[in-house]
């Protein structure tokens, strides 16, 4: 985490007061990626960070469930006013938690409930890593696809699975909105980037 940023460059890129942003993390957050102020792979994360009473909002440069990636939180102060407006951190100082950080069996493995059984519409486009891990779980119903769905993301090929769910009719939403936007290329409602 090399960055450094100041108020001042942050209030100028998107063209905003520090105080206009007190409790608005989410629409800061995005302000503050989509001024391109850092870069090309910067998007919104939410999730918890102790303080704040609820879900929050950040930017992130990179994977936002990536330990090692810069995190621009410029809200969390109208929280706690002990942190700082400009503050860059990441995942591995062990504050911010994107929705769905941690590994996928710690919610418990995904199962059939006895509905009808739905396959992914093109299972042969999946990588054999996607196959493997899928002959692990499936078959599932619509509750187990869920359950799948709202499972913890490391650790398994989510990102691969879950876009299949999204082209598959009647899976797409089971997806957290959370999790399309921080794990795909696609932005929801245009909320993420």
């Amino acid at each position: 985490m090399q960055l450094t940023l100041t108020q001042e460059q942050v209030e100028e890129a998107i063209e905003r007061s520090f105080e206009s942003l007190r409790h608005q993390c989410h629409a800061a957050s995005l302000a503050l990626v989509r001024s391109g102020l850092l870069g090309d792979e910067a998007r919104v994360a939410r999730g918890v960070c102790p303080g704040v009473g609820g879900q929050h909002s950040w930017a992130v440069i990179g994977d936002p469930y990536d330990e090692a990636a810069t995190i621009v939180d410029i809200t969390a102060w109208s929280y706690d006013e002990r942190r700082p407006r400009v503050w860059i951190t990441s995942i591995s100082e062990g504050v911010h938690r994107p929705h769905g950080y941690g590994m996928i069996w710690q919610s418990g493995k995904p199962f059939h409930t006895g509905g009808e059984t739905i396959e992914l519409a093109h299972p042969a486009n999946l990588s054999p890593s996607a196959r493997q891990f899928l002959a692990m779980v499936e078959p599932l119903d619509h509750r187990g696809w869920g359950m799948l769905a709202n499972s913890a993301v490391l650790g398994w090929p989510a990102r691969e699975i879950i876009e299949a769910m999204l082209d598959t009719k009647g899976l797409g939403p089971l997806v957290p909105i959370d999790i399309v936007g921080m794990l795909t290329d696609r932005n929801p409602d245009g909320l993420y980037r």
